[in-house]
């Protein structure tokens, strides 16, 4: 969203109508616009970044008037054969900034509001949607101290007098004293490290360094009638786009505009092109689209609320593309336009139904019901990265590293830290234990997700829970009680346990468990050796389940 500021006496003169507060926040909303705020000065909204031309407080009248059905009819096309000026673009601008365009607008009457609010407009495009410069940028010239021919390119380290200075400034200090040179000299830095610096000239010297400042022989005024604009930019169709939505903007302002010839190698454009566009869509897409019955005669009416002509043409509506308008691109756009002109408020809710309803996966319900459980039993949840190293997931738990094709690495890793996927939970926990070493005791954390292992050769995933308790006062017992309680609680009351060694537990203080005469899982107690790879100071007690 860009925030725009409207001096609220301008913008009323722009309307040509009556208007009170509360009637034009109302319609500013039903356009789809955020209005922040209105007061006796200033109308303050957001403008949604596909919609540059209303960053533009003549744009942005426009759009009301059309909205309230108060806009009268304005031919926005130009002589095609009638240019003004001719621009010559240089062979140094293309691996810099490779588009120019131009126009002329002549017999444009500026005031203190006017003339504030076109400077603000062309700011404020080239800050958003020109993105700091550095996609498209415009300059606006006192046509009157131009003295043609005009040639777009790089040059070397020159000076010249920049805008709102006196004396004469090379390029190359310009960028390094002014703000305007030190926010966008990053749009040129190219060029700046070849010592070349694409510049705007006339006969009379130099007219602009391009994007970051006009000259001072061509500021304009209150007084300045006449108007020469070049928009420079990355992208031929957007720099011209704007040519587009500037011509219409002067248009409306009564001015007389003018084709500006732009010389490439490749051959000669005349800007703005204001070419004509269309879209034909049939009114029963339109229809289907937003839900609700409209007719023919209504949707030529919605159509010319949001600025399109639009006229019936067999069973389809010929829409005729606003020129002022860059985010038309298809029929989508058009439709969408129809439905904030009829009115979101209007149109009914419509249940949607799916072909296919979905359900939570058994292994979502299973991992629920542990998480459940455990909590219940005074555990917290972690959640910890599946990337571990051999260290922690190896040797600190007291295990030999087995052979590299046995379990899942990491080829070309990039710290030591992260080398390879963890093969069970419980080495994770124990390094959160660590971490929280100095908190207060006790503490009791599991894990429910997925470790990795090598079987037959193939990467698996097992998923799996595992809980760890660092409490002085526990015991043996306690765990086992824990571990029965959550087996019961996920429906597997006929398991038994048995003995078993493992060199991460006590010998003699660890079980494993086993359902259907497979093991599923272990519990017991830490060993001390573990504890302190870790710098657990607590007696720990843990187990793992398969899931």
């Amino acid at each position: 969203m860009a925030g725009v500021s409207f001096n609220k006496a301008y913008l009323e003169r722009l309307l040509r109508f009556k208007i009170d507060d509360k009637k034009l926040a109302f319609e500013i909303t039903k356009m789809g616009i955020e209005l922040k705020g209105i007061n006796e000065d200033y109308i303050e909204v957001d403008i949604t970044p596909n919609r540059p031309d209303l960053l533009d407080a003549v744009g942005f009248a426009r759009s009301v008037r059309h909205f309230m059905h108060k806009a009268k009819p304005i031919n926005y096309s130009l002589n095609a054969e009638d240019a003004d000026m001719l621009i010559d673009v240089g062979a140094g601008v293309k691996k810099v900034r490779p588009f120019i365009a131009g126009l002329v607008a002549k017999g444009v009457s500026l005031d203190d509001s006017s003339l504030e609010a076109l400077l603000n407009f062309t700011d404020k495009l080239s800050e958003t949607y020109g993105r700091k410069r550095s996609k498209l940028a415009i300059g606006i010239h006192n046509l009157n101290a131009l003295k043609p021919p005009i040639l777009y390119d790089t040059f070397g380290d020159e000076a010249f007098v920049p805008l709102e200075y006196k004396e004469e400034m090379k390029y190359s200090r310009l960028i390094e004293i002014d703000s305007r040179g030190r926010d966008y000299k990053y749009t040129i830095k190219g060029a700046i490290a070849k010592g070349m610096f694409p510049v705007l000239k006339d006969a009379g010297g130099v007219l602009a360094l391009i994007p970051i400042i006009n000259s001072e022989r061509t500021k304009i005024s209150e007084s300045t009638k006449n108007l020469f604009i070049d928009i420079t930019g990355t992208n031929k169709y957007i720099v011209e786009k704007i040519a587009d939505m500037l011509a219409c903007m002067f248009i409306d302002m009564d001015g007389d505009v003018k084709k500006v010839a732009v010389r490439y190698d490749e051959g000669i454009v005349k800007t703005p092109v204001m070419a004509e566009k269309n879209l034909s869509i049939d009114l029963i897409k339109i229809e289907e689209q937003i839900g609700i019955a409209i007719g023919f005669n209504n949707v030529i009416s919605l159509a010319n609320k949001m600025g399109y002509n639009a006229k019936l043409i067999g069973k389809k509506i010929n829409f005729s593309l606003p020129k002022y308008r860059l985010d038309i691109i298809s029929e989508q756009d058009v439709i969408e336009d129809m439905a904030i002109a009829y009115g979101y408020e209007y149109i009914r809710e419509m249940p949607l139904y799916a072909s296919q309803p979905g359900s939570l996966e058994a292994d979502t319900n299973v991992d629920r019901l542990v998480s459940r459980l455990l909590v219940g039993l005074g555990f917290t949840e972690e959640a910890n990265s599946y990337l571990v190293n051999e260290e922690q997931n190896f040797t600190k738990m007291r295990l030999s590293v087995p052979k590299k094709d046995e379990y899942i690495r990491i080829l070309d890793s990039k710290t030591h830290n992260i080398t390879m996927l963890r093969t069970w939970l419980l080495t994770s926990l124990m390094k959160n234990l660590a971490i929280s070493a100095q908190d207060s005791m006790p503490q009791k954390i599991f894990e429910a997700d997925l470790s990795f292992v090598i079987n037959n050769g193939k990467a698996e995933e097992r998923r799996g829970v595992a809980g760890a308790w660092a409490d002085p006062k526990a015991n043996f017992n306690d765990m086992k009680a824990i571990v029965y309680a959550l087996l019961k609680g996920i429906g597997i009351p006929d398991f038994e346990t048995r003995e078993f060694s493992h060199n991460s537990f006590i010998d003699g203080r660890c079980a494993a468990i086993f359902h259907k005469k497979k093991r599923i899982g272990f519990f017991g107690e830490i060993h001390p050796e573990v504890l302190y790879n870790f710098g657990i100071e607590e007696s720990t007690f843990a187990f793992e389940l398969d899931l």
